[in-house]
């Protein structure tokens, strides 16, 4: 059997409601040389249901596993160690692929041979079902900072870093990437210990060992879920994240100067937040610690105030709930005295 162009890979869990919308964009694309290969997270609803249905109608096409419950992340290396194309998309069960775009990406891997990896704008639909044409330019303005060349309408090399740029900001979505298979290999796959923002991780992973391209249209659609966490608990995103950053300076140990600046003053600001929003719910002392380790990042004379007004609030709340117990302070404290 002939192996295709390109394996869509799927992970889902309990996605019965929208697989088929994701399953039609792919069966609606102008380039039809694809497989899907529909990862099922272990769901307890219909979904395997609707993937026997399309199986049905697709064949061999359609390639349907099943694991226990571990993750999208576990779902999608999965899906890339059975898939057979040449090149790998990745597409949710609860979004959706725009006509076009395997077709555009394939057309720039065949205009640059020399790419591994090419990416896209998306569009979005947000939680009142308004369409927004743009993610880029509403929320990720840092991807306009990649130098890059065009080389026909639409269709964009990175000329710079993609590393340089992507390990300052986030702004390459899952659904927009396209990657050969050969620069995968055996060892890029998505972090299986991450559960925010784990995309991130991976498309920094690729574009350490390959060039980019970048097709500057939309052709993905993102539909934001109502009840999704990733959206409602964003005191809980903002501790992965700071956990995820830690990560990122870790795995990588040749990082230049600028890039672990970078990261030092994401991880302060992230600090900074987690701080906010502790000292909000009442919880100062957890407020006092992470304002230190804003300041240990970022050490500005706003955040030495902020930490004084955090500490100040703790130990307000300290003696009113226990006037005669000793409150020691948090270890990390010694970092601001030094």
């Amino acid at each position: 059997m002939t192996a295709p162009t390109v394996s869509i890979v799927i992970p889902t869990y309990n996605g019965a409601n929208h697989l088929p919308r994701a399953l039609d964009s792919v069966v609606a694309q102008t380039f039809q040389d694809w497989e899907i290969v529909v990862v099922d997270d272990g769901s307890t609803d219909a979904t395997p249901a609707v993937a026997a249905q399309y199986r049905s109608e697709l064949g061999v096409r359609l390639i349907y596993l099943h694991q226990p419950n571990g993750g999208s992340s576990s779902a999608r290396n999965l899906g890339i160690d059975r898939c057979r194309g040449r090149f790998v998309a990745f597409l949710d069960a609860d979004d959706e692929f725009l006509p076009r775009k395997l077709e555009r990406q394939l057309e720039l891997f065949a205009r640059r041979p020399d790419l591994g990896f090419v990416y896209s704008d998306y569009a979005y639909v947000d939680l009142a079902g308004v369409w927004h044409e743009s993610a880029l330019n509403d929320k990720c303005q840092a991807a306009w900072d990649v130098p890059f060349e065009v080389i026909a309408p639409g269709l964009c090399v990175c000329v710079g870093d993609l590393f340089d740029v992507l390990i300052r900001r986030y702004f390459i979505a899952t659904i927009v990437g396209m990657v050969r298979r050969e620069t995968l290999g055996e060892s890029i796959r998505f972090a299986t210990d991450r559960a925010y923002a784990e995309e991130w991780l991976f498309y920094l992973n690729v574009s350490r060992v390959c060039r980019s391209g970048f097709v500057r249209e939309p052709l993905s659609v993102h539909h934001f879920m109502p009840g999704s966490l990733a959206r409602t608990d964003k005191h809980r995103n903002m501790l992965r994240y700071r956990d995820l950053l830690a990560a990122i300076e870790l795995g990588f140990d040749d990082l230049n100067h600028d890039q672990r600046m970078a990261i030092a003053s994401n991880r302060a600001q992230a600090a900074r937040q987690i701080a906010f929003d502790a000292s909000r719910t009442g919880r100062h002392r957890d407020a006092v610690v992470a304002m230190i380790e804003s300041l240990r990042y970022g050490p500005t004379l706003q955040r030495g105030w902020e930490l004084i007004s955090a500490s100040a609030s703790w130990l307000i709340q300290s003696l009113a709930s226990s006037p005669a117990a000793e409150q020691p302070l948090p270890q990390d404290a010694a970092l601001v005295v030094r």
